[in-house]
């Protein structure tokens, strides 16, 4: 619905595109893609639509069949391995490793504390001495659902056992 159609009331606010989609695209000799085929893998992979969505963006006549002969792996298999390979690249771009969040919560850290955003940046030290193993987290629940009082002293023994995870070598040395 456009703003005139809307009515009284708020305009609708403009959102921001999630990627920005190329102007042009071109042919890839070295993958045997079309234009038109490097841009359905674009928008496939990377332009947050699905594959008869990436065909009509791509500009193909008829977006639905021309999407299911691109990803049947038979008719084009050259676009079935762009697609595989743009997704590994995507999976190791976007991979979430220590190194990258270390990485990551130092830049946050740093911006805050130059901002002047105090509790932000300790927020982002706490994370990153934690990620380093420098904070050890104290807290341990044990949810032993049991109720003691019904319990024989080798039933606790048992138990205890269990969710220690040892053998019976539990000792009761008050015997």
């Amino acid at each position: 619905m456009s703003d005139e159609k809307r009515g009284p009331g708020r305009p609708r606010k403009k959102l921001k595109p999630l990627v920005n989609t190329p102007a042009q695209f071109e042919a890839d000799p070295e993958l045997g893609l079309t234009e038109m085929q490097a841009a359905f893998v674009w928008f496939y992979t990377e332009g947050s639509c699905g594959q008869t969505e990436a065909a009509r963006r791509s500009g193909f006549s008829f977006p639905a069949a021309s999407a299911t002969k691109m990803m049947d792996g038979k008719t084009h298999p050259h676009v079935t391995k762009a697609i595989r390979l743009k997704q590994e690249e995507l999976r190791q771009k976007f991979a979430i490793t220590p190194e990258k969040t270390g990485s990551m919560l130092w830049n946050i850290a740093e911006t805050a504390f130059d901002s002047g955003h105090y509790n932000a940046a300790v927020s982002a030290v706490k994370e990153l001495n934690q990620l380093g193993g420098l904070t050890v987290q104290r807290t341990q629940n044990l949810n032993i659902n049991a109720n003691i009082d019904s319990m024989s002293k080798d039933d606790i023994k048992t138990r205890l056992n269990e969710l220690l995870g040892t053998e019976n070598n539990f000792s009761d040395k008050d015997h």
